[in-house]
């Protein structure tokens, strides 16, 4: 449906019969409260009687500031108060030494160490009428609103289209604005498979950094088609990975709602589902650990995505042994690859699938960049074609705030570790198709029970294959 087309359409809606519109422009405020409980949702003029109540509280002010005045005139007490506290209602405050003027119509309400407090049967009166006058009022409005739903059930059917008119035209104008305020372009769909983007952003990151004044986003190109299916994304904790995957991700599902895309340009093929394995939790009260939750994810994703959908695998196989999570992030890359054939993107810690596209010609590698100048590190934020060198882990460690003792043992250690690597290397290739099953060769015995249907043999003949069987037995060795 073309945007004319469309904006059409919810603008036929937006014409309920006479009856409703009057109706609701009469009996609902022009900004009403979310709840009915906190009032203000009926219109003033609409119910005599409600307003009355509502003015009661309005003028609670000018009615004490004129009781005030009056009483001043009448007692000749120049300081004479008349005020309101949520303990003891409205009162008249007389100083001590003013106690002598005070008329006879005053009872006292409350004794304090320099003044005495007092009721007369006016601010009596105007006390009982105030404080009930909310409650009444809310009252009032609820069974007014009651009474305008009772008069709307006869049109539902047209209040139901109005909704939905009003809800996509709210929609769109919130696009239409983030669109125009955050200069984004609009995609363009064609029929060859691809994720084409050029300086794409992510829009809540970007949103964050400008309101902070860290600095501006750097954007970032992702280009995917028929020969290039995969992206193996590798680089130093915190330096952009799961920000740039999630970032594609969005930009690909707000050009399929119709929305304009936070990038400068934008491209995309047919696309059928995102599917996501990103970041780390458990279900520990039905028994799922977070290993486990992140192998049900990776297999429904394995099962369910097709050439035209979007794979996010973010880290695959860190809740296991360093070889078990490199074993299976090594046949689920293969699996996307060979299989489903997804654009995916695959971020991971472990360079030995820096290899995988050496061997899979629909893969590439890219790196997020950072730059480390002695003990300190810059994130660069920045896609570049080919494999990174390192993680970085500890120098991120140490960003956190890691005692300077511990860092020194864990760089110590990393060395240790990595040479030790290097002299042991052993050759293996992660990405060889397995093996085939070994043949089963099954005995004169299970050959003859294959060829058996039980359910098919009478009693004879089941007993004269008990007796075959058994006369195998004997002329076995």
């Amino acid at each position: 449906m073309g945007a004319s087309a469309l904006l059409d359409m919810l603008w036929e809606a937006m014409h309920p019969p006479q009856e409703i519109a009057d109706l609701l422009v009469m009996a609902i405020a022009d900004e009403p409260a979310v709840l009915l409980r906190d009032g203000g949702v009926i219109a003033p003029g609409f119910d005599a009687t409600l307003d009355e109540l509502r003015g009661i509280g309005q003028n609670c002010d000018a009615f004490l500031l004129d009781l005030e005045a009056r009483e001043r005139a009448r007692t000749g007490i120049a300081n004479l108060r008349v005020q309101f506290n949520k303990v003891h209602g409205f009162y008249i405050e007389v100083t001590q030494g003013q106690l002598d003027k005070v008329p006879a119509d005053y009872q006292r309400r409350q004794t304090l160490k320099n003044a005495e407090r007092f009721i007369t049967p006016e601010l009596k009166s105007f006390e009982d009428k105030a404080l009930s006058a909310q409650d009444r009022a809310l009252a009032r409005e609820k069974l007014l609103y009651d009474q305008v739903l009772d008069q709307l059930q006869t049109h539902l059917d047209p209040l139901t289209s109005l909704a939905r008119g009003l809800a996509g035209l709210d929609a769109l104008a919130a696009l239409a604005e983030r669109a125009r305020t955050l200069g984004w372009c609009r995609p363009s769909f064609v029929r060859e498979p691809c994720i084409d983007i050029e300086g794409g952003r992510h829009p809540v990151v970007e949103a964050r950094l400008a309101e902070t004044g860290a600095g501006a986003f750097m954007s970032n190109d992702c280009r995917l088609d028929a020969n290039r299916r995969m992206l193996v994304i590798t680089g130093p904790n915190m330096g952009g990975k799961s920000t740039f995957m999630r970032q594609v991700a969005l930009i690909t599902l707000l050009a399929a709602m119709g929305s304009f895309v936070p990038a400068k340009a934008c491209r995309l093929g047919p696309i059928d589902a995102i599917h996501t394995r990103i970041g780390a939790a458990d279900d520990l009260a039905n028994a799922q650990s977070t290993f486990m939750l992140e192998m049900t994810e990776a297999a429904a994703i394995v099962h369910g995505a097709t050439e035209q959908s979007l794979v996010l695998m973010d880290e695959i196989g860190r809740g296991t042994s360093t070889f078990d999570g490199l074993a299976l992030a090594g046949a689920i890359a293969t699996q996307l690859h060979d299989r489903n054939r997804s654009f995916t993107l695959f971020a991971t810690h472990y360079f030995e699938l820096t290899e995988f596209p050496i061997k899979h010609e629909r893969a590439l590698n890219v790196h997020v960049s950072a730059v480390e100048s002695g003990d300190d590190i810059v994130f660069l934020h920045d896609i570049q074609v080919g494999p990174a060198s390192r993680s970085y882990g500890v120098q991120v460690a140490r960003l956190a705030g890691m005692p300077a003792g511990l860092i020194r043992q864990a760089r110590a250690t990393l060395e240790a570790l990595e040479t030790q690597q290097r002299s042991h290397d052993s050759q293996f290739d992660l990405f060889e198709a397995p093996p085939p099953p070994p043949i089963q060769v099954r005995s004169e015995v299970e050959e003859t029970l294959a060829e058996l249907d039980p359910d098919s043999l009478s009693p004879k003949e089941a007993l004269d294959a008990l007796y075959r069987l058994k006369a195998i037995q004997k002329e076995s060795p």
